[in-house]
């Protein structure tokens, strides 16, 4: 298993299962490279590891968007994460420059709550056109949105889930500095005849899953396959097949042209600026341009 992959994970009898992902220079454009500050980059880097991991464990062709909404008390009003079932990923956050300066001059390492203020964290299920969305909410609490994630698992699917995410930037050698990350995802299964009781499986694990450390995660000499055995040697474990993650926007200039084409001419025109139409794409940071002729 190799960067830029996630794959599930079987832990012991079955009791306990679970997902790892590693993301290196896939998370690095997601992110834009520098586009955004550290602080608001690791969250929203946080964002894009849970929306993989959820995304690539569903059973039909759809996408699943990760979104936060803070509130005036943080820095960050909105963010959002988005993994297609194919595994392309795009992520967004909002956030106000002034604020977020007030905030690391108080802690340079802020963790989720504060840069958010609080607020709503939610995951959007889309099944495609001509069916229905499905949403569940859960508060911002905790460190980090992995955190976040454990506690809407356990109210909105009623699973209990253990979540460790990190995400950092990483020099290698004559390369830029990069962000990466790593993320393990465990939860328990409920017992029936076939795998026994769950309780003492599902103990083991959360006792490991306190050990994982974010260097364990980021290490891009620790492979994804010998972090699993490091951890649930003693329990067993095995990892099935991996998937593939890209960073792949899903804008492109002939969907924006066709969507400019069902204008008016008025409308057109209103839009136009010194003889052409200038968007922008908030997710990857693309500009698209439109003279008069193209319309």
């Amino acid at each position: 298993m190799h960067d830029n992959q996630t794959a599930p994970v079987r832990i012991g009898d079955g009791q306990v299962r679970g997902r790892v992902i590693r993301l290196g220079d896939v998370l690095d454009a997601a992110l834009g490279h520098d586009r955004y500050p550290p602080a608001v980059a690791r969250i929203l880097g946080e964002a894009i590891l849970i929306s993989a991991l959820v995304a690539r464990t569903l059973k039909f062709e759809g996408r699943l968007f990760v979104q936060a909404h803070g509130t005036n008390d943080g820095a960050i009003s909105m963010l959002t994460a988005e993994c297609t079932t194919g595994g392309d990923v795009r992520a967004y956050a909002r956030f106000d420059q002034s604020s977020l300066a007030r905030i690391l001059g108080e802690n340079q390492h802020p963790d989720a709550h504060t840069l958010l203020g609080g607020g709503t964290f939610a995951m959007t299920i889309d099944q495609g056109k001509d069916m229905d969305r499905y949403q569940g909410l859960s508060a911002i609490e905790g460190e980090s949105l992995g955190d976040c994630a454990e506690h809407y698992f356990a109210q909105s699917e009623q699973i209990p889930t253990r979540v460790k995410l990190a995400v950092g930037q990483h020099q290698m050698a004559g390369q830029e500095l990069k962000w990466r990350g790593g993320g393990l995802m465990v939860q328990r299964i409920a017992g029936d005849s076939a795998r026994g009781d769950a309780s003492e499986a599902w103990d083991m694990a959360k006792a490991v899953m306190a050990t994982v450390s974010a260097a364990e995660l980021l290490d891009p000499d620790l492979s994804s396959d010998n972090l699993l055995y490091r951890l649930f040697h003693e329990q067993g474990v095995s990892r099935l097949e991996p998937k593939d993650i890209f960073a792949q926007c899903s804008c492109s200039r002939d969907r924006l042209h066709n969507t400019l084409k069902s204008f008016d001419a008025a409308a057109i025109g209103d839009m136009m600026k010194d003889g052409k139409i200038t968007a922008n794409c908030e997710y990857c940071g693309t500009d698209y341009t439109f003279a008069q002729a193209d319309l």
